[in-house]
C-alpha cells in the first residue's frame, strides 16, 4: 500500500498535466511564428521532463526524498518512505519493478529495474547512487501515453539535518502523449541531460541551484524540433532554459513560461 501510494500521487499529477496539454493543443490559436511556437513548447517540455524525472513522477527514484527515508518492501514494488534502516548501507538491488496504478479514469503499468548503492555515515545513509531503467504505459479517456526514464546519478546529503540533497549525474527521458482527438498531433520528446551540482531543498521540494546541459528532440502540434542547450535552476520552482541566443524562464512544475527573450 505504501509503495502504491508513493507512485499514485506523482502519476496523478502527471495525468493532470497530460490532460491540460491536450486541452491547450485543442484550443491553441494559429501562431504567427511556427518556429517560435515549436521552440516555446519544446523548451517548456525539456524543463518539465527533467523535473518530473527527478521527483519520481516517471517512476524512478525521487531526489526530493531524504536519503534515509528510502526503503523497500518485500514484494519489490519499488522505493518508498519507510523506517530508516542501517541495512541500506552497502549494495542493494531491486532488479524487478512491476506494478499497475489506477487513479479514477487513469490506468498505467510500470516495468523495469532499479539498482541502488548506499553510502553511510555513522551507520546512517547519507548518499546513494541510483541506476533506474523504467518504462510506463498508460491510457485515459482522452489520451494514451508512454514515458521511459533511465537515470544514473549520485545523491548526497549536504547537511547533518538531511534537509538538502546534492545531485550529479545523467538522465535519459522519453515521453510520448497521444491525444485521441486526431486534430492534435502526438507530443513526443526525447532528452539526454547531464546534471551538475543541483541542490534540492527537501522541505520545499525545490531545486534551488545547479545546472544541467541537454540535447533533446521531438515533435509537437507545431512541428519537429532538435535542440541543445543548458538550464540554470533558480529556486521557487523555476529554471532558465537557454538555447543559442534565446532563453526562457519556466515554472518546472507546470511548464508555464514566465518570461522569455
Amino acid at each position: 500500500m505504501k509503495s502504491l501510494l508513493k507512485f499514485t500521487l506523482p502519476l496523478a499529477l502527471f495525468f493532470m498535466m497530460v490532460y491540460t496539454s491536450c486541452r491547450k493543443a485543442e484550443k491553441a490559436p494559429a501562431s504567427t511564428s511556427t518556429t517560435t511556437a515549436v521552440n516555446d513548447t519544446a523548451a517548456s517540455q525539456i524543463a518539465v521532463n527533467l523535473a518530473s524525472s527527478l521527483d519520481g513522477s516517471y517512476g524512478g527514484s525521487n531526489a526530493n526524498d531524504a536519503v534515509d527515508s528510502v526503503s523497500f518492501d518485500e514484494n519489490h514494488d519499488g522505493p518508498h518512505h519507510g523506517k530508516p534502516s542501517s541495512t541500506l548501507c552497502g549494495f542493494f538491488t531491486d532488479s524487478l519493478v512491476n506494478y499497475t496504478t489506477t487513479c479514477d479514469a487513469f490506468k498505467s503499468h510500470t516495468g523495469g529495474n532499479l539498482t541502488f548503492y548506499f553510502n553511510c555515515k555513522d551507520g546512517r545513509p547519507d548518499g546513494y547512487k541510483a541506476y533506474d531503467s523504467l518504462n510506463t504505459v498508460g491510457i485515459a479517456k482522452k489520451y494514451s501515453f508512454q514515458n521511459m526514464v533511465k537515470q544514473a546519478y549520485f545523491i548526497q546529503c549536504l547537511d547533518d539535518e538531511h534537509t538538502f540533497n546534492g545531485v550529479n549525474g545523467d538522465i535519459y527521458t522519453y515521453v510520448a502523449i497521444n491525444c485521441f482527438d486526431k486534430s492534435v498531433k502526438p507530443n513526443i520528446a526525447t532528452g539526454n541531460y547531464v546534471l551538475c551540482n543541483l541542490v534540492i531543498d527537501l522541505k520545499k521540494h525545490d531545486i534551488i541551484s545547479g545546472t544541467a546541459t541537454f540535447h533533446a528532440f521531438g515533435s509537437n502540434n507545431y512541428g519537429s524540433w532538435s535542440l541543445s542547450g543548458s538550464m540554470v535552476f533558480l529556486g521557487d520552482h523555476k529554471a532558465k532554459v537557454t538555447i543559442g541566443d534565446k532563453w526562457w524562464i519556466i515554472d518546472i512544475t507546470s511548464g508555464q513560461i514566465c518570461s522569455h527573450s
